[in-house]
């Protein structure tokens, strides 16, 4: 699908930036639904080839809003979008994070860039009595703006920075072991090893535990096998199989049904 650019501006940080189109799919994407995007032209060019997933951060009838950091090409040509230009967008692709039940109480943990779908369910919790907190892992008190957002809705943000300029100290998973009661249900997403350590939380403390996991993929509807992740015990003896596909099973899923200790 080709989606109109509305807007394409830079938030918390020059390199942070979040990116609103254009929606014209029926369909509006829900929280941890991700798109696949191609930010070239193939009239002029094919470089970057492949398109690459973003997490949703916001969506509304007719438009859709992507955080997202540049670190690489790809991402360094979507800051240059203007408003009109037009992406290649395909989704809403993937598996969203479930509704959390009323008796829990849910905590989100969030590490860098891994903050983008976590807006949008906040969003869905904002009327409710849910009872809910953020924590937020960023290198530093710069980053941490990225939370500012979920704040505005009323959500508890409780932030950690890896050099300790504000909130504190460390990463994110020491102050969220310190919030765990048995009720608790745990959405987590950011980097691989912040996930694993936060699946071993949940299981040590006995709690559920969703995650989100970023992996690179190809095509965003399970036929390149390119995201495939090696799966628990407990998959492989109930649903018979080796791997797990992140684009077309997930991103979510229970941290449970992951071999972490093969990532």
């Amino acid at each position: 699908m080709n989606s109109t650019v509305i807007y394409n501006k830079s938030i918390a940080t020059d390199v942070h930036f979040l990116l609103r189109l254009k929606w014209s799919e029926k369909k509006i994407p829900t929280p941890g639904q991700f798109v696949m995007v191609s930010v070239s032209d193939a009239s002029t060019s094919l470089d970057p080839l492949l398109r690459r997933p973003f997490s949703v951060f916001d969506a509304g009838k007719g438009w859709i809003e992507l955080l997202y950091r540049v670190v690489g090409r790809g991402t360094s040509l979507m800051s240059t979008l203007k408003k009109g230009d037009k992406v290649d967008v395909l989704g809403p692709l993937g598996k969203k994070f479930p509704t959390p039940k009323e008796k829990n109480k849910l905590i989100m943990v969030a590490g860098g860039i891994g903050i983008a779908p976590f807006y949008l369910l906040s969003k869905t919790l904002k009327n409710s009595k849910k009872d809910a907190v953020l924590f937020f892992g960023a290198r530093t008190k710069v980053d941490a703006r990225l939370s500012a957002p979920i704040k505005k809705l009323g959500i508890k943000v409780k932030v950690s920075t890896e050099d300790g300029s504000l909130g504190r100290a460390g990463y994110v998973t020491d102050a969220v072991l310190d919030f765990i009661e048995k009720d608790s249900v745990i959405y987590a997403c950011g980097p691989m090893g912040m996930l694993k350590a936060t699946a071993k939380l949940a299981k040590d403390a006995g709690v559920l535990c969703y995650v989100s996991l970023e992996s690179s993929m190809a095509c965003g509807i399970g036929v390149c096998l390119g995201c495939a992740l090696k799966a628990s015990e407990d998959v492989k003896k109930t649903k018979d199989k080796e791997y797990v596909l992140v684009c077309s099973e997930g991103p979510v899923f229970n941290s449970k049904d992951i071999e972490w200790e093969k990532l």
